[in-house]
Order: C-alpha cells, then structure tokens, then sequence
C-alpha cells in the first residue's frame, strides 16, 4: 500500500465507497476517470484517497480496482481463473506430515494431517466450480473465435490436472490406511470418510465438464467452418461469377431447405379453451401417453446452457416411470404421499430432484392417479428453509388405498 493502512482503515474505506468498488468490478479494464467521476457516490477528494491508499489503480486514464481486492473477492467467491496449483501444494503438504507423524506418532502433526485433508477436499471443489463458471462464460461472453477455442482448450488442460491430482489423493489415503487405522481418531475417519466421498463426486462432475468442453468447440468449430464458406461465397458474389458464371439461381429455386415451407397443417383445429376442459385434459394425457411425454422436465439454472444441449440428460430425464413410482408408494404402509415424495430417492440416472419438482411431482400424481389413494381430509405440515427463512407448508394426507374386498373373498374361503 501507498500508505500505512491497517484493516479498520481498508474495511472503512471498502464499505463506505462499496457502490464504486461493486461499479468498478463488474466493469474492468473499461472505466475512465471522467466516468468514474461523473458518478455522484464520489468526489474528486475521496478518488484522491483511494488513489493513495492503492485500492484503486489508475494507467492511461483508465481505472481499475487493485488486484489484491479482485483476488480476494475473487478467492471468496469462488470465481477467477483456475488455479489447480493449491492442490499440488496442500497435497506436498500432507505427505510431509505423514511422514512426521509415522515417525514420532504427535498430535501436532496429526492435527496438521485433518487441516490439510480438509483444506485439499474444499480446493478440489472450489477449483471445479471456477472451472465449470469459466468454461460456460469464455462460451457465452469471449467475442475472438481463436481466442475461444484457445481458452477452452486451457481449461481441459486444466480439468486433466485436477483429475491427476484427485488420483494423487485417492493413492495417498490408500497407502495411508493402515496408519490412520491405527489412529483410532473418529474425526479424522470422518474427514477422510467426507474426503472420499467429495472426490468421486467432483469426479463425475469433472467428466460433465469434459462433455461440456467438447460441445462447446466442436460448436464453434461448425460455426467456424459455416463463417468460412459464407464468406467465401460472399466474394464470389462481390465479383459477380456467382450470378453470371454458374446455375446458382436455379439450383436454389430446386431445394426447399425451410422446414415451415409447404407444411400442411392438421384438418381439425382445437380450439385453446377446449383444451382448458377436462375433456381436453384427457385428450392431452391420451397424447402424452401416445408419445411418451413426461412431465417432469429436467430444470436447469438459466445461465447454464448445458442444460438444452445435453441429450444424456434429456434422456435420464426420460427415464423416469411415474407409474413404478405410484406403485411404490402403494405396496408400502409407512408413509403418506407427501413424504414418499420428499423421503424417496430417485436413481442417479433421472438426475437431482428438488424440493419445488417434488411439490409438482406431489401434485401431478394426485391429479393423475386420484382413484388410487384415500383422502384423510386433514392437513400434514412440513418445515423447510429458503434463504435462511423458515417456512412451514401444509399438505393434505394422502395414504394408499385400502382394499376390504379381497379381505372378504379371504374370509369366505377360510
């Protein structure tokens, strides 16, 4: 820093121009002092202040926040670039007090071998969630094609090494077994236990990025190689061969590459409001029957656009027998259709199911398979959390329907 600057004086300043440091880093490298200054969150006096204090930076009247601020948010956020070194070092590391501790058998560096596991188990993570943000922005956000592709390419090299280094992990704990056995220390099973665990998840989320990777450029190549030709035939075009040397008029006249271009639309149109109708519902269930739609969809976040172009996924979602579901929960007595819902757990290959799909789910069944089930007519309650409130939701309990006929007909033959 410029000047001495204790850590009261640098939160203070951070707070109090928090509106400009929030401006300024979601706007790098593109600000100018005179943009920054006609905001009215600043005076000229406190840009002065800054200035000297170094948190921010000023080079050819652009204006930037210091770099240690952005890696400090950056680190906190989990966002910049990927940095997999951390890992090879935590790793280092952690064989270096193995070896300590199999020599003198101390505390100290058994406490060093829980601080270095936990914190390899928060990088691995940590490193794939900035890996998976910058592979879906550098596809969005990067304009220079070259550039894209480069990146991309960076960031499968980078997802190679996170892989090794999970490997290297995975070898450590094996060859350690036997000496964190002899431990008898219940938090350090735990950790390595959690550790485990964390690495074959971050494994396949690693694979899902990989998949990501190549979608992407085998994307941009095709948009490449169609960029190419287009501009190719503009020059010919430009010189006039392609009107007066070739028959491209009437080859095109020929083909009829639009889908929408003579498609004849179905005799009978239903109406919309029909469709409202429980005629029309049944007629939309035939349909969907017919067609094998299901209605429990995939959902991703909206920034994430793997979630339309993975046809693995759409499929798993596909799998998903709403049917075998319904007769699950009446081969059982234990619980009511709201917490078989929310208790069950669905395959691995249908995917992650929230609480909100669970509701909808909870919902669709009861629309679809009323005949089935027995209505109590009173209310079950379950409480749940968003955004560190706590809700309470009411719900109506919903058994399995008894069959007292069968019982009879048993009865009668005793």
């Amino acid at each position: 820093m410029g000047l001495q600057l204790n850590v009261k004086e640098l939160l203070t300043q951070l707070y109090y121009n928090r509106n400009v440091i929030e401006y300024l880093f979601g706007n790098r490298d593109s600000i100018t002092v005179t943009e920054l200054l006609s905001r009215d969150d600043i005076t000229p006096e406190q840009y002065q202040k800054l200035i000297s204090y170094e948190v921010l930076y000023e080079y050819q009247n652009i204006v930037s926040v210091n770099d240690s601020v952005i890696a400090m948010f950056e680190d906190f956020m989990e966002i910049g670039e990927v940095t997999p070194g951390f890992i090879s070092d935590y790793l280092n590391e952690l064989n270096r007090h193995i070896k300590y501790y199999s020599e003198g058998k101390e505390n100290r560096f058994l406490r060093s071998i829980k601080k270095y596991l936990k914190r390899i188990n928060t990088a691995i993570t940590r490193e794939i969630i900035k890996l998976q943000k910058n592979v879906d922005d550098t596809y969005k956000n990067e304009s220079n094609y070259r550039i894209k592709l480069q990146k991309l390419d960076d960031y499968r090299t980078k997802r190679d090494t996170i892989i090794e280094f999970i490997r290297k992990a995975e070898d450590v704990i094996e060859e350690t077994r036997l000496l964190f056995n002899i431990t008898n220390d219940l938090e350090l099973y735990s950790i390595v236990a959690s550790l485990k665990s964390g690495l074959i998840e971050n494994l396949d989320f690693l694979i899902e990025i990989q998949t990501d990777i190549t979608d992407y450029i085998n994307k941009i190549q095709f948009q490449l190689d169609v960029y190419k030709k287009v501009q190719q035939l503009k020059e010919v075009k430009d010189r006039g061969e392609l009107h007066y040397r070739t028959n491209f008029r009437e080859v095109v006249q020929l083909i009829n590459p639009i889908g929408f271009n003579n498609h004849k639309t179905p005799r009978t149109k239903i109406p919309i409001d029909f469709l409202y109708t429980d005629d029309g519902y049944m007629l939309c269930g035939r349909v969907a029957e017919k067609y094998k739609i299901t209605r429990l969809m995939a959902r991703r976040m909206a920034d994430k656009m793997a979630g339309n172009f993975k046809d693995v996924q759409i499929e798993n979602s596909l799998r998903l027998d709403v049917s075998a579901l319904v007769d699950k929960f009446l081969s059982q007595q234990k619980h009511n259709l709201f917490e078989f819902l929310v208790a069950y757990k669905f395959p691995k290959a249908v995917g992650t199911i929230t609480f909100e799909e669970r509701i909808t789910l909870f919902v669709e069944i009861v629309l679809e398979y009323e005949k089935n089930f027995e209505f109590k007519y009173r209310l079950g309650y379950h409480d749940y959390e968003v955004n560190e409130i706590k809700k309470r939701l009411g719900y109506t309990i919903i058994l399995p329907k008894k069959e007292p006929k069968k019982k009879e007909t048993k009865k009668a033959t005793a």
